[in-house]
């Protein structure tokens, strides 16, 4: 009796676990792309000023892979990666569009301008200003960087400071 009790109880448990995971799935069948930070859903579209003062919206960047890199001028490892984000976007910034995002609302725009000039970068920085990018994709971590793939998805993230090597690796499929 208590053999049967405990079969009738898996097959329970079995059948509610089938019941939610169907019950997850989106109404009237649709598999669009989920948004949100996660690998797998489209990448939350931002609008933000670049250094040169002009706006770049994420979304115009489809059809190119994406590296997004969120970072500050006070962030020890995110000073040790930029030399690194440099020479990827100076070997590969025709084929896969590099942006490194400042967080601004954690540091100041000042400080993120002498960075840039004192290291002489020429890869493309944004400002998050209001703090947009910092919330939509959930940055805790400095540096953090996601890979994008041409259509708008998320493929990659990887938080703490990357190498240009680590960067070439995680994009080849796109290039």
């Amino acid at each position: 009796m208590r053999k049967w009790l405990l079969v009738l109880l898996f097959l329970a448990v079995t059948g509610y676990g089938l019941w939610d995971a169907m019950a997850a799935e989106k109404p009237n069948g649709t598999s669009e792309t989920e948004i949100g930070p996660e690998i797998g859903h489209a990448a939350p579209d931002l609008t933000m000023p670049t250094l040169g003062g002009e706006p770049v919206k994420l979304s115009d960047l489809r059809g190119k892979a994406v590296v997004l890199n969120f970072w500050t001028s006070w962030c020890p490892p995110c000073k040790k990666e930029m030399p690194e984000l440099e020479k990827f976007y100076k070997q590969h910034g025709r084929e896969v569009m590099l942006l490194a995002v400042h967080l601004t609302t954690q540091d100041t725009l000042d400080n993120a301008e002498r960075f840039v000039k004192s290291g002489k970068l020429t890869l493309p920085v944004a400002f998050d200003v209001r703090g947009e990018a910092l919330h939509q994709y959930r940055v805790q971590t400095i540096p953090t960087t996601y890979i994008i793939d041409p259509n708008g998805v998320i493929r990659q993230k990887i938080v703490g400071p990357v190498t240009a090597a680590q960067l070439e690796k995680e994009t080849a499929l796109f290039r």
